[in-house]
């Protein structure tokens, strides 16, 4: 074919919209072309391509760096995307045909009888004005186990893949990470405080046992349910009708292992995957446990789940794991635990973070379900009263929580993609110099740091340090110096504010019991070298994200804004402080994370469902109120479970302005695709 037309059919492609933003394959792409044009086919190859087109060094080796083989099962779906939308009637076809990486160069030729495919490919919707935030596909291939938001509750919906119905199953209130029975007829999953199984045919909720945040769990065919109840830590087994668990998994110190998540059974019911995280980045891995022993076996390194696909037609029995964004397979001897082969790109793109839950799911027959774009799909930034944009901050992010410096010069926030640990950082971004954003604190990535608060002159700010077991709390200048300790001290530390007057701190803590949020104390004016605290609040119920009324001068704190879940949803209160006699309730209709104004004469508070409320207060000398008065829709959700007690926005001091950290719309849908059989 005549090269001149190859090129500018060439640069129509790289000029369209499914090239438009993807430099790698747009530098894929033309390599490949030229080369074959220029009659220097034998040079394309793995190598080559990987160092001269996709910027590896000349260490580069394809057998363990699969770039080469992700890139090129990318750029044949951008191929393939281009052709069926803006490229429809171009007459000069560009391909790149499997199992190889020499472009080919035709014609469109009339369109031909279709040939029949073994493949089924198919889109999945949530429920509609909701999204999936987790989500299974049971071992039988026949039904869809998701969460998403019903009437601003979170909870498990199960959809047989062969209906449009979807139903929500009672008694699932504030579920996540939903996995299924062997026999495809209950589901495992967790709240904020436990482990619990339901049988989706009907019937309440099961408690199994207690978890402080779970992350992930399989369930074997001998009744065993290997799970992570803890943020940091080790895997432990229960029966699935409840009992004591037990450790099942040990860190591997020398690895600087910090925790083990996401389990999933292998045949036979006694070993099973799971991802090892590390403290030390790149060396998170993909290891095999057993039921019978706390030994371990590494197969991969990796920073997300894997899972583990039987034989099928034209495929053997693969691991399946995310590399570089892209959902990968390789031969995987269940018997003898060891990997073979060559690896093969299965989804050219797939949503995952690191040290979480990569969004893929496989069935005993061979459906796999999956979520492509990126996850870092939020956006900070400022609106009105009336809901209305007003300018965009700093850059896409994934945010734990974050909060305005009360001079409004300073956003400090949590971060879970720091890319040198896997643990929670804190960073600040400077709004006075265009977003942009520094790390504050630096552990050399060995420990985890959560929640903040800053001081009231904007100088230094309040964070934990540490892990579930025992945290320290800290305050450190904002300019640099050595963090002071505040307490160290058992049990986590959440810090949710700091008083007017500089002379108390309250931190949220699931200590002693580990089965619910309390409110404690702090008063910062003793003379001794560490402080101590007291509870403030402390029931048999969750209480969470305590505020103090603002004060001017040395005025001591007189109301402290909290949530509390003591009727079974989540709802704002306000007690007198310090006594904590008397009691009001705020929200009506369920509230989380309550704000002041900066004088006090306005609390804010989310609904259950994201909506922005204002309240009405008369700083009295008796706590005098209003009806609340929805401002706008946030759009706001309470993803993951501990972002319950993070903050998730910002109110100026005259109450006008609002930061979000809102999801941006374009990748807000989130479909689950569906291969059949993959």
């Amino acid at each position: 074919m005549d090269a001149e037309r190859v090129r500018a059919q060439l640069e129509r492609i790289l000029a369209s919209a499914p090239f438009a933003d993807a430099e790698r394959a747009r530098r894929f792409l033309r390599f490949v072309v030229e080369r074959a044009l220029e009659g220097r086919s034998s040079e394309i190859k793995e190598f080559v391509i990987g160092v001269e087109a996709l910027g590896r060094n000349t260490s580069f080796d394809p057998k363990s760096d699969p770039i080469v083989r992700v890139e090129a099962g990318r750029l044949r779906e951008r191929l393939r995307s281009y052709y069926e939308g803006e490229g429809e009637a171009d007459s000069v076809l560009i391909s790149l045909p499997k199992g190889g990486y020499v472009a080919e160069f035709s014609e469109r030729r009339s369109p031909a009888a279709p040939k029949r495919t073994a493949v089924l490919r198919l889109s999945i919707l949530p429920p509609e004005s909701t999204s999936f935030e987790s989500f299974a596909v049971s071992p039988d291939g026949r039904k869809l186990a998701f969460t998403s938001f019903l009437n601003g509750k979170l909870m498990l919906w199960v959809r047989m893949l062969d209906s449009l119905e979807a139903k929500p199953l009672a008694g699932t209130d504030f579920a996540s990470s939903p996995f299924w029975s062997p026999d495809s007829r209950s589901i495992g999953f967790f709240t904020p405080s436990k482990l619990k199984t339901v049988d989706i045919a009907g019937g309440p909720a099961q408690d199994v046992a207690d978890v402080v945040v779970g992350r992930g769990g399989a369930w074997s065919p001998e009744g065993v349910i290997v799970f992570c109840p803890r943020p940091i830590g080790i895997l432990h087994q229960v029966a699935a009708a409840g009992g004591t668990p037990h450790p099942v998994t040990s860190l591997d110190l020398a690895r600087a292992e910090a925790a083990h998540a996401f389990p999933q059974f292998l045949p036979g019911g006694r070993h099973f995957l799971y991802l090892a995280a590390s403290s030390r980045h790149g060396e998170s891995s993909i290891r095999v446990g057993s039921l019978d022993s706390t030994a371990s076996k590494a197969l991969l390194n990796t920073d997300t789940s894997a899972a583990y696909a039987p034989v099928l037609r034209g495929h053997p029995a693969s691991l399946l794991f995310v590399h570089d964004g892209a959902l990968i397979a390789q031969p995987f001897d269940a018997r003898r635990m060891e990997l073979s082969g060559e690896r093969t790109v299965v989804v050219p793109e797939v949503r995952y973070q690191r040290w979480r839950q990569a969004r893929f799911s496989v069935s005993e027959n061979g459906v796999l379900l999956y979520q492509g774009d990126s996850a870092g799909n939020h956006q900070l930034a400022w609106f009105n009263r009336q809901g209305q944009l007003l300018a965009e901050v700093g850059p896409r992010n994934d945010y734990l929580s974050l909060r305005l410096s009360p001079d409004e010069r300073h956003v400090v926030v949590n971060r879970l993609d720091d890319p040198d640990t896997v643990f929670p950082t804190i960073w600040v971004m400077d709004l006075l110099r265009e977003g942009v954003v520094f790390r504050f604190t630096d552990t050399g990535g060995a420990e985890a740091e959560f929640t903040l608060a800053w001081s009231p002159d904007s100088r230094e700010i309040l964070f934990s340090r540490g892990d579930d077991r025992g945290m320290r709390l800290l305050r450190q200048a904002l300019n640099g110096g050595p963090a002071q300790i505040v307490m160290d001290t058992e049990g986590p530390k959440f810090p949710a504010d700091w008083s007017s007057d500089g002379q108390v701190v309250t931190y949220g803590s699931q200590w002693p019991d580990y089965r619910y949020m309390h409110i404690w104390i702090v008063s910062l004016s003793a003379s001794e070298k560490q402080h101590k605290a007291f509870p403030f609040l402390q029931h048999s119920h969750g209480e969470y994200s305590a505020h103090f009324s603002p004060t001017s001068g040395r005025e001591t704190p007189r109301w402290l804004a909290y949530v509390s879940n003591e009727t079974g949803r989540f709802e704002v209160y306000v007690r007198d402080f310090p006594a904590g006699s008397y009691k009001w309730q705020i929200s009506n209709q369920g509230g989380l994370h309550p704000q002041w104004r900066k004088d006090g004469r306005e609390l804010f508070y989310l609904t259950l469902g994201g909506a922005l409320m204002a309240v009405a207060v008369n700083p009295g000398p008796t706590f005098e109120f209003g009806a609340p008065l929805p401002l706008f829709e946030t759009g706001l959700r309470f993803l993951p479970q501990y972002k319950i007690w993070m903050d998730q926005y910002a109110v100026s001091g005259d109450g006008q302005r609002f930061l979000l950290n809102r999801r941006i719309a374009e990748t807000a849908a989130g479909a689950i695709t569906a291969l059949i059989p993959w």
